[in-house]
């Protein structure tokens, strides 16, 4: 016979409760996003230039953590959208470089006050220790996976 994991033993596990969250988080973040035609993945790449416009596509997989695939599926479903657009590196023809479009920059912003009201949704009834230490352990939690 095999052995069954009992539900009240997920319970004590990190792992469930983190893949809980994680999901509930994302779909309530993308729910938020459909105003704006976009996804949390696709924010994630806009605000990354928006923090450092011009990056190459392997260094925007690098600094997300995303594969060069999905990065490149995002650039072009963004791109079409008219939010970013590529541009030829001036030293070396061979790379590209994204940059965020007006429009891009626009709604990028509008998109960081959906991301404050998600946040406000996962702080709500944690004091300000609490969430201070909460963001101790998860930077130690995600410290271990390196």
């Amino acid at each position: 016979m095999e052995d069954k994991l009992d539900c009240g033993a997920c319970n004590g596990l990190i792992t469930h409760w983190l893949r809980l969250i994680y999901r509930n988080m994302t779909n309530l973040h993308n729910a938020k996003l459909v105003k704006y035609d976009l996804t949390t993945s696709q924010v994630g790449v806009l605000i990354q230039l928006l923090m450092e416009d011009g990056l190459t596509q392997k260094k925007m997989s690098q600094k997300l953590q995303i594969r060069p695939a999905s990065i490149t599926s995002l650039v072009n479903t963004l791109a079409l959208k008219g939010w970013v657009k590529r541009k030829e590196d001036s030293e070396d023809a061979r790379i590209n470089r994204i940059y965020l479009t007006e429009e891009g920059r626009d709604i990028t912003f509008k998109c960081i006050k959906v991301n404050d009201e998600v946040e406000k949704v996962l702080e709500k009834d944690f004091s300000k220790t609490e969430k201070q230490m909460m963001l101790y352990w998860l930077k130690k939690l995600y410290k271990n996976l390196l």
